[in-house]
C-alpha cells in the first residue's frame, strides 16, 4: 500500500540525508508510487529547503555549502585549475565565481598589484583581501544559502558596471547537448551575466561534473571559452564537448 504524503517525504528525506542523494525510479518502486508522484515528494522537500532537485533524483542541502564541496575531489580541481594560471592577466580585472574550485586559483594572484578581482562569494572575497596584490571587489545583492553565493538583482545590477579582461567559473555538471549548469536559475543567471561581460571566459571542471546536469543552463560565448579539467585534453571523455568549446586543454 502506498505511504501517505506526508510521512513519505519525511522517510524520502532521511533517505537522501543519510546517502547525500536519492533517485526518482529507487523511490517510485520502494512507495509504490509513480514517478511523478516522487518528483512532487522532491517538490515539496525543495521548496521548505530541504532538498535540491537534480535530473533523475534529488541531493541533500549540505552538498552546496561552500564549505561541504571544500574537500571534494581536491586533487583533480587542482589539476584543473593549475593548467589556467597562465591564463591570469598580469592587469585589468577578472573574475572569480562562487565555486570552491575558483577560491583555488587565489593562489596564483598573490603580488599582482596591477589586477582588480570580483567575485560574488564571502569566502572568495576574504581570501583576495588577504592577498598582498590585487584590489578585491564583492558583488552586491543577497546571500543564497544554498550556495552561499551572492544572487539577485543586485548581483546582476553590479555586473552592469564591470568589464573583465578573464573570467573563471567552475559549474555543477556539463552535460552535452545542453551545457554547463547549475543547481539554482539565480547562480546560472549570474554566471551568464559575468560571462558576458568577459572578454576570455576560463572555466574548470573536474572529470566528476561530465554528463551531470543539475537543472539550469548557463551559456558563455563559444568563441571565448576554454574549458580546463584535470583529464588529458585527448581523453575520450571529452569528446562530447569539443564542439562546446573554443578550446579544451
Amino acid at each position: 500500500m502506498p505511504v501517505l504524503a506526508e510521512p513519505r517525504q519525511k522517510a524520502i528525506l532521511d533517505i537522501i540525508d543519510s546517502g547525500g542523494q536519492a533517485r526518482v525510479s529507487e523511490l517510485a518502486l520502494r512507495f509504490s508510487v509513480s514517478p511523478m508522484t516522487i518528483r512532487r515528494d522532491f517538490l515539496a522537500l525543495e521548496e521548505k529547503g530541504l532538498a535540491h532537485r537534480v535530473h533523475g533524483g534529488a541531493l541533500a542541502v549540505s552538498q552546496y555549502r561552500f564549505s561541504d564541496r571544500l574537500s571534494a575531489n581536491l586533487r583533480a580541481k587542482t589539476r584543473a585549475i593549475a593548467k589556467l594560471a597562465d591564463f591570469i592577466p598580469s592587469q585589468g580585472c577578472l573574475y572569480l565565481d562562487g565555486s570552491t574550485t575558483m577560491l583555488g586559483i587565489t593562489k596564483y594572484l598573490s603580488n599582482r598589484g596591477n589586477l582588480q578581482a570580483a567575485t560574488n562569494n564571502i569566502e572568495t572575497f576574504n581570501r583576495l583581501t588577504a592577498l598582498t596584490g590585487p584590489a578585491a571587489l564583492l558583488l552586491g545583492g543577497s546571500l543564497d544559502v544554498r550556495t552561499d553565493n551572492l544572487i539577485g538583482p543586485l548581483a546582476l545590477r553590479s555586473l552592469d558596471d564591470l568589464v573583465f579582461d578573464a573570467a573563471f567559473f567552475s559549474a555543477r555538471g556539463l552535460y552535452a547537448g545542453i551545457g554547463l549548469n547549475e543547481v539554482t536559475v539565480e547562480d546560472a543567471l549570474v554566471k551568464e551575466k559575468a560571462a558576458g561581460q568577459a572578454r576570455l571566459v576560463l572555466v574548470a571542471v573536474d572529470h566528476s561534473k561530465l554528463g551531470v546536469v543539475a537543472g539550469c543552463a548557463w551559456r558563455p560565448g563559444l568563441s571565448k571559452t576554454i574549458l580546463a579539467t584535470d583529464l588529458d585534453p585527448g581523453d575520450q571523455r571529452l569528446t562530447p564537448f569539443r564542439e562546446m568549446f573554443s578550446r579544451i586543454i
